[in-house]
């Protein structure tokens, strides 16, 4: 490990618990054509030089067809959405790429039409990966969070629902289901882990927009499990947007 490299201990975060969610998601995607739980492949080396028992990685190149967990998330979303309030005219986001290539695979096998807003710096085969699913992509020409906001305006104007992996206050719900939704993953952590008489220690877990790291704690922080493992969240130097508004005390909008 780099001691370079800036750490935020929680110190409180250990003692934090929630009631966590239901097993809905996990039924759901159960029955999607084509589930089954992603590998969980030990990593041998990498605990030998580190000095531990065991060492996993949750292998989510290949979930349901797609190159990461994010369908997970926005095909919960949609289920509960058209359950509760129907089909929408259309699904409209913003994305840096696996979320919006995700949700346009679920509107495809939907029928319902998809529109993408892509920020400045999303790679050309992230924009043909989501285009070739069927849906619309737009460039916003700006950075992540005005993609966001045109997402959101977008879907207010046309009459579409927008449907985001990013929360703020007054939309909550739909990024609470693909939260929920990301719950799966962990689900199937342990029961891989328990098939060898295992259970995590500590979970390492990226944070990204928020949503996977916030899954991760719903998940292991259960006040109805028996054991509550460490949950440490990594981001990238170039995007530690997360680190830097805990040192700051506030939400802030890009990396100090």
């Amino acid at each position: 490990m780099d001691a370079t490299q800036p750490i935020y201990l929680n110190e409180g975060g250990r003692r934090w618990r929630t009631r966590g969610v239901d097993a809905a998601a996990e039924a759901f995607h159960r029955g999607l054509p084509g589930y089954a739980p992603t590998p969980l492949p030990d990593l041998p080396d990498v605990a030998s030089a580190l000095g531990l028992g065991r060492v996993v990685v949750k292998d989510e190149t290949d979930r349901l067809g797609l190159p990461a967990f994010k369908v997970l998330g926005a095909s919960y979303a949609a289920h509960k959405i058209i359950d509760g309030r129907g089909r929408p005219s259309a699904f409209v986001t913003a994305t840096d790429g696996n979320h919006g290539r995700s949700l346009a695979r679920t509107g495809r096998l939907l029928g319902v039409p998809v529109r993408v807003h892509v920020p400045d710096g999303v790679h050309p085969a992230a924009i043909a990966a989501i285009e070739s699913e069927g849906a619309s992509v737009l460039a916003a020409h700006a950075d992540y969070d005005e993609a966001v906001r045109r997402a959101s305006a977008d879907a207010v104007a046309s009459g579409g629902l927008l449907l985001q992996d990013t929360a703020w206050p007054g939309y909550e719900q739909i990024p609470a289901w693909i939260v929920e939704g990301y719950t799966t993953l962990f689900h199937e952590i342990d029961a891989q882990l328990a098939a060898s008489g295992d259970e995590a220690d500590a979970v390492f877990v990226p944070v990204g927009v928020g949503s996977l790291a916030l899954g991760a704690l719903v998940h292991y922080r259960d006040e109805r499990r028996s054991g509550w493992p460490a949950v440490v969240s990594v981001e990238p130097d170039a995007a530690a947007c997360v680190l830097s508004s805990l040192h700051a005390g506030e939400l802030t909008g890009a990396h100090r």
